[in-house]
């Protein structure tokens, strides 16, 4: 798409390599659907979600270079728009026909947002799907076909897609014994990485932001989401939150991000 273009050059073929290295998944033989699954999934299992950075008082770079140098060579993780302007980077420089859209998040407690987050849509056979690596919640473990009311399942929750005059699209996920609910709305518009700056902003500096006053950390380790939330460390079974542990320090919360999640940032 031309508007990929805009966005600057491809990935170098040594970036390429030391990426899907960091992820430990092959090249791919075939840009197909099984391919993108294990690449969403391979980025959700290797990057971590942390707000680090902003806590630390550091504003958020959206640059490319320093986005790799970042998360790539030195190992951490980032906030959304960090994981998925990298990630669509990759998605560009792999050769996937991959769209950028800018979407809202539907939170239980705060159901209307800006429009903050970014999510990509990848046509491959005709077909669009919806991928995801930077979401701070329990969410689609695989891409979802872009599809209305397709009950689509990633052997945790199930998701669904529906059509809105307000939203565009909403994407509807149930978990296990609980009614549906809404987490995001999205329409397809194209967008690219400058089209992020001022929400990256707004996440860093604005008094109203949600993820610039306490650590919000997630992954998911050997197919379990952990996070840190809330002053809480929790983890999902079968898309169930489960308190593993209140925490009650700085000093606790810092042991929890270096033994659970590898990271080793002063904040």
């Amino acid at each position: 798409m031309i508007y990929n273009e805009l966005n600057g050059v491809p990935l170098s073929p040594e970036q390429l390599k030391q990426y899907l290295a960091r992820l430990e998944i092959d090249p791919p033989q075939k840009l197909d659907l099984e391919y993108l699954s294990h690449l969403q999934f391979a980025h959700m299992t290797h990057i971590p979600y942390d707000n680090l950075d902003i806590l630390a008082g550091k504003l958020t770079s959206l640059n490319r270079e320093t986005l790799y140098h970042k998360i790539i060579e030195g190992k951490r993780g980032g906030i959304c728009s960090e994981i998925n302007t990298l990630y669509n980077w990759l998605l560009e420089s792999l050769g996937f026909d991959v769209t950028s859209y800018n979407t809202r998040i539907i939170a239980k407690t705060i159901p209307i947002q800006a429009q903050t987050h970014r999510a990509m849509g990848v046509l491959i056979d005709g077909k669009t799907y919806l991928t995801d690596a930077g979401f701070n919640y329990e969410h689609h473990r695989i891409p979802l076909l872009l599809e209305e009311d397709s009950i689509q399942s990633d052997g945790e929750c199930e998701y669904k897609l529906a059509r809105d005059p307000f939203w565009g699209w909403v994407m509807w996920q149930g978990r296990p014994g609980c009614e549906w609910r809404r987490i995001m709305g999205f329409n397809e518009e194209p967008h690219i990485d400058i089209d992020y700056i001022a929400a990256t902003f707004f996440a860093d500096r604005h008094p109203d932001s949600l993820i610039n006053k306490a650590a919000k950390v997630s992954q998911y380790i050997n197919g379990v989401f952990h996070a840190i939330r809330s002053n809480n460390y929790i983890i999902c079974h079968n898309g169930i939150e489960e308190i593993i542990t209140p925490i009650d320090s700085k000093q606790q919360e810092q042991q929890i991000v270096q033994e659970v999640f590898n990271l080793t940032v002063e904040y």
